[in-house]
């Protein structure tokens, strides 16, 4: 899509933002989690349909993976960089893909943004015509024909903010410890060792670590011999497919 004008990088570029560099560069909650399948019908709200489940579910964090399913209208951008150096990340200008469109893969985190609920959606597709597009994705974005699939992760113990990052500059999610009888007996959030009482951690990477690192060092903390790695989003930097394919 690079004949929309934004400079898209070359591989191996790293993104210096402007704002000071935060620590710690991973923030960790330990929690509870259940799993929900919850499916959507054709022209739901994708965004009205995952944030109300925070209610539904009675909790204020949210993870969810889209298993399987077609959109109907989708609107989104995708990142590009920045016009300056205090600027250096930015978003294109809105697209919009009109029309059934396979689901390939998709994932949101769901908590507040100003006291409100929110939703932060990554997801690709492939269109009628074949071909794979992918963006973050806009409010008006509705499930197709076919319906949806969603494997919903509810924390008991962890709370999804919504806030502005001094660093980057953009809104972004942070875990943060919900404050309920079972976090009280629980460890500092910071720590992510987990609690008898807790089977999985919401981590948080900040911008510049090296993503399969700060995993092995976040299931290392947690004491987890292993670990199923799922849900959420982010976006990525500097990375080049091995195959030479694409930056």
């Amino acid at each position: 899509m690079t004949e929309s004008g934004f400079r898209l990088g070359d591989p191996g570029d790293v993104v210096i933002h402007a704002g000071p560099r935060l620590s710690p560069r991973i923030v960790s909650v330990p929690t509870r989690h259940a799993e929900h399948l919850v499916d959507l019908v054709a022209g739901d709200d994708l965004f009205d349909s995952v944030t109300v489940l925070l209610e539904t579910l009675d909790v204020s964090g949210l993870m969810v993976e889209f298993l399987d399913g077609e959109f109907g209208r989708i609107n989104y951008v995708y990142p590009a960089y920045g016009p300056d150096a205090e600027h250096p990340m930015s978003f294109t200008t809105e697209f919009r893909h009109e029309g059934p469109a396979v689901l390939r893969h998709a994932s949101a985190t769901v908590g507040t943004k100003n006291g409100e609920p929110f939703a932060h959606i990554h997801a690709s597709w492939l269109t009628e015509e074949g071909l794979a597009e992918g963006g973050h994705l806009l409010p008006g974005t509705l499930v197709g024909p076919k319906g949806m699939r969603l494997r919903v992760f509810a924390l008991a113990d962890a709370q999804q903010l919504s806030e502005t990052d001094r660093e980057t500059g953009f809104f972004a999610f942070a875990p943060t410890a919900r404050h309920s009888p079972a976090t009280e007996s629980a460890q500092e959030p910071e720590s992510a060792s987990a609690s008898a009482s807790t089977d999985a951690v919401i981590s948080r990477v900040r911008p510049g670590e090296l993503i399969d690192e700060a995993i092995v060092a976040i299931c290392r903390e947690a004491g987890f011999d292993s670990a199923e790695v799922r849900a959420s989003l982010g976006s990525t930097t500097g990375a080049v497919f091995l195959d030479g394919t694409a930056p």
